[in-house]
């Protein structure tokens, strides 16, 4: 190649670059101009998702999401600069609240601040003992009842002893469990759900459920969590119950049914069932 063409070639890959450094320069100038002004731009509209739980009914309101924003911000979600929020910080705050398993905060390209939130799902509402309420989620963690948020799930009341964070892994024995294996498997079952109101504890461990419907009470005796097979046949033989034997017995006529499951002799399982005595 000849000095001429060579020194050409020179210039020609000298304004190549010279062009793509400008260009990337422009670029940088523009996203830099863009993320300053999303910084300094206000929220044009807040808007808050509430997943529901089963029932309809939720632990948490839109109203109660923005007081909550409020007393942590100082001031309200419409009024906010979008360089003064941080969106991991809030996520992180909302997550605190036993009620709220998991959420998401973020804003859109139009200045839009979106909150979703999935909530908890209580699976029965228990008074203990010592009177203290509170529900207990499909994981068995805690969760604050609060005034004006009642879900319709079961209710254990009784002799049940307090909750203890791990109660469901603790060797400790404690009749929580039992209440929380019970009313795991009535939330799982769709005819249950319609069935069971009432999940009593009594003073010597054994469950006594009260149905939603007819006076009778259904006596489950103690539960073994170690054997969640028997106590799965139990419901079982009480669905049967139910749903064949009942319209031939009659309603009124029974005040207790007492369930037996004999997991070696199943031919042998059967329903004790008490007559009511007359009023």
């Amino acid at each position: 190649m000849t000095r001429s063409k060579l020194n050409s070639a020179r210039r020609a890959d000298w304004k190549k670059n010279l062009v793509w450094t400008v260009v990337t320069f422009v670029i940088m100038g523009v996203l830099f101009m863009a993320i300053e002004r999303k910084k300094n731009a206000a929220i044009t509209k807040v808007s808050i998702s509430i997943k529901g739980i089963k029932g309809g009914k939720n632990l948490v309101s839109k109203k109660g999401i923005k007081t909550m924003f409020r007393n942590y911000l100082g001031y309200d979600l419409e009024s906010s600069l979008i360089h003064d929020l941080d969106l991991m910080d809030m996520e992180m705050m909302l997550e605190a609240d036993e009620r709220i398993k998991e959420s998401e905060v973020y804003v859109d390209n139009k200045d839009r601040l979106y909150i979703a939130i999935l909530q908890r799902e209580p699976i029965v509402r228990v008074f203990n003992k010592d009177k203290t309420s509170f529900y207990l989620d499909s994981e068995g963690l805690e969760i604050p009842s609060y005034k004006g948020s009642t879900i319709r799930v079961p209710v254990a009341s009784g002799n049940i002893d307090e909750y203890e964070s791990g109660f469901l892994e603790s060797k400790k024995k404690n009749n929580l469990q039992d209440v929380f294996a019970v009313a795991k498997h009535v939330h799982q079952d769709e005819f249950l759900t319609a069935l069971v109101e009432q999940i009593n504890v009594q003073d010597d461990g054994e469950i006594m459920l009260v149905p939603k419907i007819g006076r009778q009470k259904i006596a489950m005796g103690k539960i073994d969590i170690e054997d969640s097979e028997e106590m799965i046949r139990r419901f079982d033989l009480m669905k049967q119950m139910y749903k064949e034997g009942m319209k031939h017995t009659g309603w009124r006529e029974h005040g207790i049914l007492k369930l037996h499951y004999d997991m070696k002799n199943p031919d042998y399982s059967v329903i004790f069932a008490t007559k009511r005595e007359k009023d």
